[in-house]
């Protein structure tokens, strides 16, 4: 009976021990996002998809046309491995800080915590994990260039 009391506590011990959470592995992703990454070079790039589409029976027809355009940020930023990955986002995925203190801009991204890529190609990471990217600038490197209709009058 006592060896029975034994074994079961060992057992329940071992269990106790086996269920305990493991930290966790940083992911690809968290190894190549995580931080804030220094820029180098920025620009804008527009790009325009145009489709057209219809059908006809007879003299019954119908003509679809429509034309998007996609405005995109591409740059270079430093790694956490020093070297530089050439990447773009949508604009509307970019975020912008004016501080006076920054001495290199600088970009930090924000992105989903789940691993699904075995490999880690960057502009599969950018397209599929971050959800924002956040840009730290100088007033000077971010000039005003608003221009409203009512800017012409």
């Amino acid at each position: 009976m006592r060896k029975i009391g034994i074994g079961l506590i060992l057992l329940v011990g071992l269990f106790v021990i086996g269920c305990a959470e493991q930290p966790k592995r940083p992911s690809q992703a968290e190894h190549i996002l995580n931080g804030e990454h220094r820029l180098r070079k920025m620009s804008e790039r527009r790009e325009v998809d145009s489709s057209i589409s219809g059908g006809f029976f007879l003299i019954i027809g119908e003509l679809n046309a429509s034309t998007t355009t996609r405005v995109s940020v591409k740059f270079a930023w430093e790694m956490n491995d020093g070297t530089y990955a050439i990447s773009s986002l949508p604009l509307e995925k970019i975020r912008v800080k004016i501080d006076k203190e920054v001495a290199t801009p600088t970009i930090k991204f924000r992105w989903r915590r789940w691993e699904r890529h075995s490999t880690p190609q960057i502009q599969k990471l950018m397209d599929d994990y971050i959800i924002y990217a956040l840009i730290t600038v100088k007033e000077s490197d971010w000039p005003i260039q608003i221009k409203l209709p009512l800017n012409d009058q």
